[in-house]
């Protein structure tokens, strides 16, 4: 039993605010004390252009012990309407967090994933739901990057089929400190791993908001030697 299997399981996850009601798929992202602050801005674009989709926010204990008593007016009156699911996971994955956790509970519906820095332009959930239902096994993103036979995809907006990594995400999760920071590597490992195809849509559907502490413009220093590892040491 993996590490993170011994924290959490997908029954007890400390959770608040909005529940789930059937949705056809789940809006996943993380945050961290840099962006606490502004994410409700990406928070109310997904609620406004992306109506009917699951929204839910992993934020991490170990980040923050007090939990909601530690987070900001403007973020907590979006879980206090009950218009979001804050989901609390004890280690602080960082980016690994933004949607393996939440794919883990929400095991039969796409999970869809979205960044703090961003505001969304369009109901781009729907689109990528609409191409996964054509063919549900690929991953779906707005834009695919290649390196060393390697395709990832672009974490600010992508669809995950349910439950596609099966455990194999979580119970492998130890490595992503061992071998760098790039979550959209490790996914793109799996992927590669599990023989998983992914689809560009070859669209854009939001803007950055915030550059503060941005993690894009360092997470792709030495990715090919991450993928490289993460793709050796993964068990599947």
């Amino acid at each position: 039993m993996s590490e993170v299997r011994q924290e959490y399981t997908r029954e007890n996850y400390p959770t608040s605010g909005k529940k789930y009601n059937g949705e056809r798929a789940v809006i996943s992202l993380t945050s961290w004390k840099a962006r606490i602050n502004t994410v409700s801005k990406t928070l109310y674009s997904l609620i406004k252009q992306c109506p009917g989709f699951h929204i839910v926010l992993v934020l991490s204990e170990e980040e923050f012990p007090q939990k909601e008593k530690e987070l900001p007016e403007n973020l907590m009156v979006f879980v206090e309407n009950e218009l979001i699911e804050l989901l609390w996971v004890y280690k602080n994955y960082k980016s690994f967090k933004k949607v393996l956790f939440t794919m883990d509970k929400y095991r039969d519906v796409p999970v869809i994933s979205a960044d703090d820095d961003c505001i969304y332009t369009c109901n781009y959930a729907q689109e990528l739901y609409n191409e996964w239902h054509k063919n549900p096994k690929k991953i779906y993103t707005s834009k695919t990057g290649y390196m060393c036979g390697f395709t990832w995809s672009q974490g600010a907006s992508s669809l995950y089929p349910p439950n596609v990594f099966e455990n194999v995400g979580l119970n492998n999760i130890n490595l992503v400190f061992k071998f760098g920071s790039n979550d959209d590597a490790f996914y793109a490992a799996i992927a590669k791993k599990k023989r998983i195809f992914h689809k560009s849509l070859n669209k854009c559907w939001f803007i950055f908001h915030d550059d503060f502490g941005s993690m894009s413009k360092r997470k792709l220093y030495n990715a090919e030697s991450q993928l490289k590892n993460f793709f050796k040491f993964i068990k599947v």
